[in-house]
């Protein structure tokens, strides 16, 4: 029995000191909302003050700096629904995006309904406008084909990670008809389905899917298809203060309020061959006094 024991302990120190840890940070639904606003959801008498676009960039600059000194794998995404539409849905201006996505140095960005309302025409003025790589799997168009990858394979410290991207497969009854005219819109669950296995013959060792689905429609993407391990959520329905796991496929998910007042923190633990062994999802609120501002960023956005 002292055998087993001793055995077990040291199997489980050889897999601790040899384990990896990935840091993911994730925002959704950014929807043009920027700028330092009271939460009176907190506290509607004396709200705190969020910081915007300028605390998030602290945040993401202290946790890369925290991952770098510590050897950890960071990585940062946006779900999508980030871009200015006009009034009219003819135009959807990406220069303000490009800045501050840039700046902080988001690693895949997927498009929602919101970069979508102008048509074909502006996914290509996203696709030139920005430096951060844009994804989408699941929206083709007519004549043309995807105009953007479906995935994107990111390796790090000998781990594939592969991140796929979805829309709304209600894109059809939630775009103006100069939009929906040529788009083709795929199932989430056959896109996801179909994304996931180009993925896993591509050797990937997580999956994970930046969606802008509805967190309903990501729990049932998450229990339909197996080998998901991350679901990164936005789009429509509630926030979420921590990360739920599906019991069917063992799925992560976690979901943002949107508008800036949160970043979504994923910490992975896993071993070499980037085995998820522990996990902690978590929804970190923008406070402006615990994260000031990046002034490097203001000045870049008030050029």
């Amino acid at each position: 029995m002292k055998k087993i024991i001793i055995l077990l302990f040291l199997a489980s120190l050889f897999a601790s000191l040899h384990a990896k840890k990935i840091v993911i940070y994730h925002t959704n639904d950014i929807k043009t909302v920027l700028g330092r606003r009271n939460a009176t959801f907190i506290n509607p008498d004396f709200p705190p003050v969020l910081g915007g676009i300028n605390s998030l960039s602290t945040a993401v600059k202290w946790e890369r700096e925290k991952a770098e000194k510590n050897n950890d794998i960071f990585l940062l995404f946006d779900s999508g629904n980030f871009a200015y539409k006009s009034v009219t849905n003819d135009s959807v201006d990406f220069s303000v995006p490009a800045i501050y996505f840039e700046h902080m140095k988001y690693d895949l960005i997927n498009l929602g309904l919101d970069e979508l309302s102008a048509g074909s025409a502006f996914v290509y003025k996203a696709k030139e406008r920005m430096n951060t790589p844009l994804i989408l799997g699941n929206i083709s168009y007519e004549g043309i084909g995807y105009i953007l990858d479906r995935y994107r394979i990111i390796e790090r410290q000998g781990i594939k990670i592969g991140v796929f991207g979805l829309t709304s497969e209600y894109a059809g009854l939630n775009l103006p008809e100069n939009a929906i005219s040529e788009i083709i819109v795929q199932r989430e669950i056959d896109a996801a389905k179909e994304l996931v296995e180009m993925l896993k013959k591509n050797r990937c060792d997580i999956i994970i899917g930046l969606t802008s689905t509805g967190y309903e429609h990501d729990l049932a993407l998450a229990d339909e298809i197996e080998g998901i391990d991350v679901i990164l959520s936005g789009n429509e329905g509630r926030g979420m203060r921590e990360s739920v796991e599906s019991p069917v496929n063992h799925t992560i998910i976690i979901k943002g309020y949107g508008e800036l007042s949160s970043v979504e923190k994923i910490t992975l633990e896993t071993d070499d061959t980037g085995n998820i062994l522990s996990y902690e999802g978590t929804s970190v609120t923008l406070f402006e006094e615990g994260f000031p501002w990046d002034k490097e960023l203001e000045q870049k956005l008030n050029k």
